[in-house]
């Protein structure tokens, strides 16, 4: 499997919700379980986190509430060998990082990246380890983030990721960490993976999909740090800053789906890099502090796939 721009897309979206010094050492670091180490659900991850962190529920990980300081991990569906050549001061300031250091790690015996870098995000100033590593067949990214004026949790959080143990044989049931489904039953799509908790659905089951028509749907939820008032003028900005560019918006229309309501957009656009023509649909329902995000894409057989994820988006439901 090789990272095309379908794949690239994909992990753009599910990071939309996430002058540099580079250094080139290469430490070997040999982890094993102790009593501290603590399984996150629903990845193959097992870390140490630092005193006073407690398991978040809004993403995989764990998170200090007082301080805002976070360690999520994200599991991408592409050989390492390709993911982390993205990995780069350009890659990073693509999503808005500054690259500060970059050390070439081995991680039980896996090649491994950690990365850090700074980033400005609700009006403050955040500092990113970023420890990348995986194998041929997947990826990961655990992602510790802090306040920069918090000095204290920098080698603590720098010393929590670097005690990662991965199980690559662990067996995990990828609906297990989300409170949403939809059914594909009596349409061709089905069910292709999970990544940072979004479901992903095409024709083949493949990441990225190699269907004709490229068509997939994304089903997700997010959370919002701030009141949403305009919740239609939020809908119709949501879509722009996607990983396609939008030409036009054929239609917005309000839709209700298991009791919450929200919009429901289709609009024409096109591939970033490529230029090809593609037709977008989104439907975004509100709920309290959060919504949840469907989003589907196609390359051709405009009419039949927007149909298709209509019908789809009306299965959606809360578990």
């Amino acid at each position: 499997m090789i990272v095309t721009t379908n794949m690239k897309k994909i992990i753009l979206l599910v990071l939309t919700i996430i002058n540099s010094t580079t250094t080139s050492c290469q430490d070997k670091i040999n982890n094993n379980l102790t009593p501290e180490h603590k399984e996150v659900n629903g990845t193959k991850i097992s870390i140490i986190p630092p005193d006073g962190f407690t398991t978040a529920s809004n993403f995989l990980g764990f998170q200090q509430t007082q301080s805002g300081a976070s360690i999520m991990i994200l599991d991408i569906p592409g050989p390492f060998s390709e993911v982390s050549k993205g990995m780069t001061k350009e890659g990073l300031l693509s999503q808005g990082m500054a690259l500060k250091e970059k050390e070439k790690l081995t991680l039980n015996d896996l090649p491994a990246i950690l990365l850090k870098a700074e980033q400005n995000a609700y009006g403050n100033i955040y500092t990113k380890y970023i420890l990348a590593f995986g194998t041929e067949k997947e990826s990961i990214l655990i992602n510790g983030t802090f306040p920069q004026n918090i000095e204290d949790l920098n080698q603590v959080l720098k010393k929590s990721l670097l005690s990662t143990v991965y199980d690559s044989g662990k067996n995990i049931n990828p609906f297990d960490t989300v409170d949403f489904e939809i059914s594909s039953d009596g349409t061709d799509f089905i069910f292709a993976k999970n990544i940072s908790n979004s479901l992903i659905f095409n024709r083949d089951g493949k990441i990225p999909t190699e269907s004709n028509d490229k068509a997939s749907l994304i089903i997700l939820k997010a959370f919002s740090e701030v009141d949403i008032e305009d919740k239609k003028l939020f809908s119709m900005n949501r879509i722009k800053q996607l990983p396609l560019e939008i030409e036009k918006i054929i239609s917005i229309e309000p839709i209700e789906i298991d009791g919450i309501s929200g919009y429901e957009i289709v609009a024409d656009g096109k591939d970033k890099k490529t230029g090809d023509k593609e037709k977008a649909y989104q439907v975004i329902l509100f709920s309290d502090s959060l919504y949840y995000m469907l989003f589907g894409s196609s390359g051709s057989d405009f009419d039949n796939n927007i149909e298709l994820f209509r019908k789809l988006a009306k299965t959606f439901r809360r578990k």
